[in-house]
């Protein structure tokens, strides 16, 4: 069922042409569309009495032809619509994945949902991988986010081991090693996340390590448990939160970072500096400024060379240079992509039916690109899209872009940006304690805040970021 006109509401930009329709309606509220007018999940939520024609004209669009194959259709007052569920593909087995499909069967009953992941676990939280996975004893298991119980009992398909590697999106057809053949969809969401990127220095060296699953998470704490001398290459929260880990178990610790300071492009080089120091006063080493040129396994441990000439020895290298997204496949497809894939605040893509959710999302707002990342961002990226995808309105919400980070005893909460304009502004505390908020303000409007041991103050300054959002969006 298709509807335009008065009984539809949607974003006029994203309006398809093709199909014509005449409609009248005893429903209570106008029916939701998204931008191929699908008014299905209405369907699936009530029983409407409709009288209505369908009158279809030539489609513009290739990918809506298959509409053009159904006959003029008239029903009687009171009968009730019994359309066939719509399959729903979800590619990822992270927690915007996760959340997403759950999310859909919170506000669809009716439609089929299948996750396509192309981990051996089914989906769990990965913030404790750098954290609680490295010191708690004994080593616990992954908290998993989307059990195969859980999937069983709720009517979602989760399919592990199974890696979309095409799509062809006229046909909606997706190709995936580990099936047996093509797997259909009638709207797809690409949750796929992030790949940890790597350094050609250090490829195929032993002992070098990422951090992005539970098996690596193991992999780095045999070796802290074995008290092998740690080098991470690169100081950005994971890393900081790594070195961290190690030092509660008493490893020796070294942390190579390229910028003059660990979160300088982050933090700014003030608050950047304080975090460098209260590291070092607990034991960890830096190098910074500098990079990996080479990298030779002697057996017992690798030696690094460093461009200032440095040599290092290493029982373990946990390597934290960011991330990449793997887009060459979707891009194939015709998606539009850039630093992740583009889309919409709901997730929308330039192809019909397709959206994105999660750290592979990047979000378009004008000329301002904005890449999804941090778990809180992907689980409120999966919900946005549960509701576009399914043609249901959601509440305005305010992108407070919230993180934490915890670093042994230092527990960092941010909200917001650091921006060229921004001054710091000392709100409470002080640097060199561990314990103080700061706020970086653009005149009176509060823009972005960090905050160390100090919850309690950190809300007041959340609160007031959230009030200077609110004011530039009236």
């Amino acid at each position: 069922m298709h509807c335009t006109g008065h009984t539809a509401t949607h974003d006029a930009s994203r309006q398809h042409p093709g199909v014509m329709t005449k409609v009248m309606w005893s429903l209570r509220r106008s029916m939701l569309c998204d931008a191929r007018h699908s008014t299905s999940n209405v369907w699936s939520k009530c029983q409407a009495n409709v009288r209505f024609e369908l009158h279809r004209s030539p489609l513009d669009h290739p990918e809506q032809s298959r509409y053009n194959k159904q006959p003029l259709v008239c029903m009687r007052r009171g009968a009730s619509m019994d359309f066939p569920p719509e399959r729903i593909v979800i590619i990822g087995g992270g927690v915007s994945a996760a959340r997403t499909a759950q999310a859909i069967r919170d506000l669809d009953e009716r439609c089929t949902i299948t996750v396509l992941s192309e981990e051996s676990l089914p989906p769990y939280d990965r913030p404790p991988l750098s954290k609680e996975a490295l010191l708690t004893e004994p080593a616990p298991p992954p908290t998993t986010l989307l059990s195969l119980e859980e999937a069983a009992a709720r009517g979602i398909d989760l399919r592990l081991g199974h890696r979309v590697v095409g799509l062809e999106a006229e046909a909606r057809l997706l190709e995936v090693d580990g099936a047996d053949g093509p797997v259909p969809y009638d709207k797809l969401v690409i949750a796929t996340g992030t790949r940890a990127r790597s350094l050609p220095a250090l490829q195929g060296v032993p002992r070098v390590h990422h951090l992005r699953t539970a098996e690596d998470a193991a992999r780095i704490r045999s070796s802290l448990e074995s008290n092998e001398r740690l080098v991470l290459i690169g100081g950005g929260f994971i890393g900081l939160e790594v070195a961290a880990a190690a030092r509660a178990r008493g490893v020796e610790v070294t942390v190579v970072e390229v910028a003059p300071r660990p979160l300088a492009g982050v933090l700014g080089e003030e608050l950047a500096t304080c975090l460098q120091q209260w590291h070092s006063d607990r034991g960890v080493r830096f190098h910074c400024g500098v990079s990996i040129t080479g990298a030779l396994d002697r057996g017992t441990h690798v030696e690094l060379s460093l461009d200032d000439g440095t040599e290092l020895e290493a029982g373990c290298v946990v390597l934290g240079v960011g991330v990449h997204r793997d887009l060459d496949w979707i891009a194939r497809a015709g998606v539009a992509t850039h630093v992740g894939v583009v889309c919409d605040h709901d997730g929308r893509t330039n192809v019909a039916e397709v959206f994105a959710a999660g750290d592979i999302a990047c979000a378009h707002d004008g000329d301002v690109c904005r890449p999804v990342s941090h778990w809180t961002a992907a689980i409120e990226s999966g919900q946005r899209v549960a509701h576009g995808l399914l043609g249901l309105e959601q509440e305005e919400e305010i992108d407070e872009a919230y993180f934490w980070s915890y670093q042994g005893d230092l527990r960092l909460m941010s909200v917001g940006h650091r921006t060229p304009l921004a001054e710091m502004h000392l709100v409470s505390g002080d640097l060199a304690s561990g314990k103080f908020v700061v706020e970086w303000r653009e005149g009176d409007k509060v823009v972005g805040a960090v905050a160390a041991n100090s919850a309690r103050d950190f809300l007041h300054s959340r609160m007031a970021l959230r009030r200077s959002k609110e004011a530039l969006a009236r």
